[in-house]
Parts: C-alpha cells; sequence; structure tokens
C-alpha cells in the first residue's frame, strides 16, 4: 500500500540532511536524466549502486525500503509488460532498475531535504513567493488530509460503511461517504489558513525576507563536482566515445 508517511523528511543530523537542497537536487536531476538516456542493463546497475550511497549517508534506508515495497506492483508490471513484448529478461531488469533508479534519487532529495529549505532554495531561485507558498501548503497538507481520511473511513464504518463489499462501481459509491466529509475538513482548514494569512498581511511585501539563509558549503561544492564529473563520464559511455569496464 503506498502510504505517504513513507516520502516525508525527517530531520537528522547527517551529511546529506545538512547539504545545501540546490546540490542535492542537482544531483538527483543529474541520476534522472542519465538514467531516462540510457537502456544498457550495466551502466543501469552502475547508476543504481551510485544512488545507493545518498540513501546510506542519509541513514534512510529503512524508508526507501519502506517506498519500495510500496511500489513492488508496478515494478512487477513494468516486468512483466516489457518481457511479454520484448521476450528480452535483460531488457525487462534494466527498465525495472531504471524506474528503481528514479524512486531513489527523488527519495535522497525529499527525504533528506525539509520543505522549508526546498521553498527557500526555489525563491532563491527567483520563482514567485506565491507559488512557494502554494507548493509548501500543499506538501504539508498532504500528510494532513491522508490522517483526517483514515480518522474518517474509521468513523463510518463504526457507523456500518462497507468499503471492501461489492464490484467497482459499488466500491466508489461506498467512498462517497468519505470524501464528501473529507472535502469539507480540507475547505475548512483552506478557510482557516487564509484567514491566518490575511490577519498577518500577507502579500504586503512582494519580496519578504527569510529567517535564515542558505549557504553553499565545501561539501555542496564536492557534490556538485563529482556529479557533473559522473554525469560527463556515462554520458561519454551512452555517445560512445568512452568505454567503462563494467565487471
Amino acid at each position: 500500500m503506498l502510504r505517504p508517511e513513507n516520502f516525508i523528511y525527517r530531520p537528522k543530523d547527517t551529511v546529506i540532511h545538512r547539504l545545501d537542497p540546490r546540490s542535492k537536487f542537482y544531483y538527483a536531476f543529474l541520476m534522472l536524466v542519465l538514467a531516462i538516456l540510457t537502456i544498457d542493463f550495466n551502466l543501469l546497475l552502475l547508476l543504481l549502486l551510485f544512488t545507493l550511497f545518498p540513501i546510506l549517508l542519509g541513514k534512510i534506508l529503512k524508508q526507501v525500503l519502506k517506498a519500495i515495497q510500496s511500489s513492488l506492483f508496478f515494478l512487477a508490471l513494468i516486468f512483466i509488460i516489457n518481457f511479454i513484448f520484448s521476450l528480452n529478461v535483460i531488457l525487462a531488469l534494466a527498465l525495472v532498475i531504471r524506474f528503481l533508479i528514479l524512486i531513489i534519487s527523488f527519495l535522497a532529495f525529499s527525504l533528506t531535504t525539509s520543505i522549508d529549505d526546498i521553498a527557500l532554495s526555489f525563491y532563491k531561485l527567483r520563482f514567485p513567493y506565491d507559488f512557494v507558498l502554494a507548493l509548501t501548503l500543499a506538501y504539508r497538507f498532504i500528510p494532513t488530509l491522508f490522517k483526517d481520511a483514515v480518522n474518517i473511513v474509521d468513523a463510518q464504518r463504526s457507523r456500518g460503511l462497507e468499503t471492501q463489499k461489492g464490484n467497482l462501481i459499488k466500491r466508489v459509491k461506498n467512498f462517497m461517504p468519505v470524501i464528501i466529509p473529507l472535502l469539507v475538513v480540507a475547505i475548512r482548514r483552506a478557510l482557516n489558513v487564509a484567514e491566518a494569512m490575511e490577519s498577518r498581511c500577507f502579500g504586503a511585501s512582494k519580496r519578504p525576507t527569510n529567517y535564515y539563509e542558505l549557504k553553499i558549503k565545501f561539501g555542496d561544492i564536492l557534490l556538485f563536482v563529482a556529479s557533473t564529473i559522473l554525469f560527463i563520464i556515462v554520458l561519454a559511455e551512452i555517445l560512445g566515445l568512452v568505454k567503462i569496464a563494467i565487471v
């Protein structure tokens, strides 16, 4: 089952957590690009190994394994569909590894970076403040709405609501007593947030100041350089300019 708590940031004092969000996003983006550009099994396996380093250094292996466990159905579906159409086990495994790289690269960034740091990095990149605030609120509301949904389902089941019986159409209809209260709760919470923002004079300043500033440190420079070198080498291998010996 896909659980939002498996994708939520938890503060820790590790090397990866202390890095600037811009350098971590740069690393994750390059890994995503390389995974999409190549279909070679050995190269994808090498990239998968590189994506595991920040996971281990950030001490988030347990969260990552739970997130991957939630995605086992999609991994199996990718393997089965590609094997049926290609009859090539190596190709099917390569596409599964590609999907794993996409998941792990995203988790290496999201599980080690707070939403406040992400929002501040967008703000420093000259994104509109309204967009940054909307991003922050949307991210923060995900676990809250999930908890509200669980509470409403439990409350409706205690009143005799059946959500697991009947065909697909029947199950969708059974969830209507859950969806409507959830929408009402979400609208009320949005109105409360809007009133709180108005009481604090939101919009009075076009470029409000920040409580703290992001700073590029030596570790960020090292990650930036290492990511760039890795990207150039693997890209050269993809283009056939060099040959990487992979045992």
